[in-house]
């Protein structure tokens, strides 16, 4: 059975971009019907190491004919070497194996390693959702200084009620948490962090408990529906 393998790297201990990795690559295996097997992440350069040394050699070795190699953007597989990069796309499609580059959409597959064209032109496209991210971080940090400097809030307030990606899946969590399943693996199967379902479950209770004493909650609401009316409550 085909599997798919998930690739993190992050250039050093920075919890915020592997966590920014893995929630986007999980939005696309959730928006594409995939489920991940296999989560590998690494701390370290990409342009100071060497394939084997960030693992793609080991990743290789393990793929089989039908599987999947989903990274968040193409500079996880090296940053200062195009050659790196093309070997280890070559090697991967040659196996008989896809590469999916989450933040852009595009998947290069065993079909197209004889199609330059479509290789290049969706590398191309790769790369330039990579520099379009980078640029808006950039500004996103540069507005947020401005109203930093300003005395302006630069955060969400807090107490926000927002939607989460696991709002959809209360029903499944609360059966496997019934089940005695480990909440570490009910944060894998949903593609989160152990933290953030800790959190997201906080947050429900509070939410119910805010609810009753506003006197909306009705047996049988879902967290969704909590949500909406609370927002609908706060808004008149």
């Amino acid at each position: 059975m085909a599997k798919n393998y998930a690739y993190i790297r992050i250039s050093d201990n920075n919890k915020q971009d592997a966590k920014g990795q893995r929630d986007r690559i999980s939005k696309y295996a959730d928006e594409k019907g995939l489920l991940v097997d296999k989560w590998l992440t690494y701390e370290l350069s990409g342009s100071k190491t060497s394939k084997d040394e960030r693992g793609l050699i080991e990743l290789i070795e393990k793929l089989k004919k039908g599987d999947r190699v989903l990274v968040n953007d193409i500079e996880r597989l090296g940053r200062d070497s195009i050659s790196d990069i093309l070997e280890v796309i070559t090697r991967i499609i040659n196996t008989g194996c896809e590469i999916h580059f989450c933040l852009s959409g595009d998947v290069l597959a065993p079909k197209h390693k004889n199609d330059l064209a479509t290789f290049f032109i969706t590398m191309g496209r790769a790369f330039a959702a990579t520099e379009y991210s980078k640029e808006r971080s950039l500004k996103a940090k540069a507005a947020a200084e401005r109203r930093k400097l300003q005395n302006l809030p630069t955060g969400r307030p807090a107490g926000t009620i927002v939607k989460s990606k696991l709002d959809k899946h209360e029903n499944a969590i609360l059966f496997w948490l019934s089940q005695d399943v480990p909440k570490y693996e009910i944060a894998n199967r949903q593609g989160v962090a152990a933290s953030t379902l800790d959190k997201w479950l906080s947050r429900r209770d509070e939410l119910i408990c805010q609810a009753r004493e506003c006197g909306i909650y009705e047996k049988g609401m879902g967290l969704s529906e909590i949500k909406k009316a609370l927002k609908h409550r706060l808004a008149g």
